[in-house]
Formats: structure tokens, sequence, C-alpha cells
């Protein structure tokens, strides 16, 4: 379990070194990726909480 933390924690951005046996030669292609990834579902999930929020008022 601790591992899977340590992991979450290294691509959120919470420390700065890498867990063990993180391969550090594809590092900026992941988070690449899991930015990318993250941005998209920001973007996917804007909308709809901005039409909710409308809705209130």
């Amino acid at each position: 379990m601790t591992t899977i933390i340590q992991w979450c924690e290294y691509l959120g951005g919470v420390t700065d070194t890498p867990p063990r046996g993180f391969p550090m030669h594809i590092t900026w292609l992941l988070f690449g990726f899991w930015w990318t990834l993250l941005t998209a579902l920001i973007a996917m999930f804007c909308g709809q909480s901005s039409k909710f929020i409308y809705i209130d008022f």
C-alpha cells in the first residue's frame, strides 16, 4: 500500500523524489500523458458543473 501511495504522491507532484523502481528515462513522457489526462478530465466536467451553478441561481 505504501508503494501505491508513493506513486500517487510522485505523480501528483507532492514529492520530488521518485519511488524505487520508477523508470526515469520515460519520466517526461509519463508526466506529459498524466497531466494531459487530468486536464482533459477537468475540461470534460467543467461545463457540467458550471451548468449546475447557473441552474441554482
